[in-house]
């Protein structure tokens, strides 16, 4: 589940539950994103899991201590420990998620839920659902995003699943073994 707004959640469990589901895929990698917006959530999660930045609690190196991503290297925790001394002072745990949240849904990976398929020429691809759609990647590339609106008819046939939109160009782009 991955609303299209986790920020405007009334209940403030379910955006933590969010939080929690959203740090889980950066933690395995299906969240991608740049150099610099992977520091920022992170320090959004250290700013919400251990609060202000204090020299005598956080020695150098602190930020290591915490595993965000499958690989990282020390000038990215510099970065991260950079920017939660430096950006975040204040924030409280849940303004913190609440921001993490706010950053996480801008990103091009943020609830994609990728099955490997094939496309209508039998090229090797994912089709990704998401809150606002179908993706379909070749590799980490997005080359096809239909909005769920566009979306006319979806069928089964044995494990192959057909996804038909409304614009000519991209009706009948692939199939997908399930």
């Amino acid at each position: 589940f991955y609303p299209a707004d986790p920020a405007a959640l009334k209940e403030e469990i379910t955006r933590y539950l969010v939080f929690l589901q959203i740090k889980r895929d950066l933690y395995h990698g299906r969240l991608l994103c740049k150099t610099s917006d992977a520091a920022l959530l992170a320090a959004y999660i250290l700013q919400a899991e251990i609060g202000d930045y204090d020299s005598g609690k956080h020695p150098e190196g602190y930020s290591s201590k915490f595993q965000f991503f499958p690989k990282h290297s020390e000038k990215l925790e510099r970065k991260i420990a950079e920017i939660h001394k430096t950006e975040l002072s204040g924030q409280t745990p849940a303004t913190s998620e609440l921001n993490f949240l706010r950053k996480a849904q801008t990103l091009e990976t943020y609830g994609v839920d990728p099955h490997p398929c094939k496309d209508v020429s039998g090229n090797a691809a994912f089709l990704a659902f998401t809150p606002f759609g179908f993706v379909v990647l070749q590799g980490n590339k997005r080359v096809h995003f239909i909005k769920w609106n566009e979306v006319t008819k979806l069928k089964f046939e044995g494990k192959t699943f057909y996804l038909y939109v409304s614009q000519k160009e991209k009706k009948g782009i692939g199939s997908c073994p399930v």
